[in-house]
């Protein structure tokens, strides 16, 4: 059986299988890597030619090893491709139609949750409306009270107190009356074998003031890729880099 963990596998027998590139690859960085640890600075000409022809062959390594990964991996991602476009346009088509019938959806949620908005407003009104005029008729059966201990005689007490309980029990009324109109103004669309649809919150971000932003959140890696791709952008389609960008230029092989 091949033993996987030897040096080199391709010493037994049955193991005549070409290397492939992964395994050239291995080779190459271990040549490298053995030729790096007694040269950590290249001082020579012959050093220099020595390292050419690693760099090379590097280079004709990874050529390789990209060669055979698109080789396996082309033909799956054209399979994916084809699958992909097969069910792109019924996708596509589909979404602008149910999307269309969602903001129509939302449209009307909107109307009706306004509408129940207004009547909880009414409702609210109301309820003030009562409140204050169970307070007065409090406030005038307390004084009929008073006048009454005091001797006054033309008071009628019960009336005051008949006018009270009256304005207390309107009060209770609109007081439920106000509850269930501030419940019920959430719009709840149900129906289907879905979640029951209801409005919420979206937040939508909007930049009001870029420099204030970056200078509370520091040019961060993100930012000034994002900056320099379209300065590159920007570049390509005036002919010149924009106001605060610069270019240098470093020399390597």
């Amino acid at each position: 059986m091949l033993d996987r963990t030897d040096p080199n596998p391709r010493e037994h027998i049955g193991a005549n299988n070409p290397p492939s590139a992964i395994d050239f690859a291995k080779e190459s960085t271990t040549a490298l890597s053995d030729w790096m640890k007694d040269r950590p600075v290249i001082g020579t000409d012959d050093d220099a030619r020595a390292a050419k022809v690693l760099v090379d062959r590097a280079k004709s390594s990874l050529e390789s090893m990209e060669t055979e990964r698109d080789g396996l991996v082309r033909p799956l991602n054209t399979q994916v491709r084809e699958i992909n476009d097969r069910y792109r346009s019924p996708r596509t088509l589909l979404e602008k139609v149910r999307n269309s019938l969602v903001d129509r959806l939302t449209a009307y949620a909107k109307r009706l949750e306004q509408e129940r908005v207004r009547k909880a407003e009414e409702a609210r009104r109301a309820a003030e409306a009562t409140a204050k005029a169970a307070l007065e008729a409090a406030e005038r059966e307390r004084q009929a009270r008073e006048e009454v201990e005091a001797g006054v005689c033309d008071i009628d007490i019960g009336e005051a107190t008949a006018e009270a309980n009256q304005t207390a029990a309107a009060l209770g009324r609109a007081s439920r009356e106000l509850a269930r109109a501030e419940r019920g103004t959430k719009v709840r669309i149900g129906g289907g074998f879905g979640r029951v649809m209801t409005l919420r919150d979206t937040e939508v971000l909007a930049i009001t003031d870029v420099h204030a932003a970056i200078r509370e959140i520091g040019l961060t890696d993100r930012i000034a890729e994002v900056v320099l791709t379209e300065a590159r952008a920007f570049r390509k389609s005036m002919g010149d880099l924009p106001a605060g960008i610069t270019a240098t230029y470093d020399r390597s092989l």
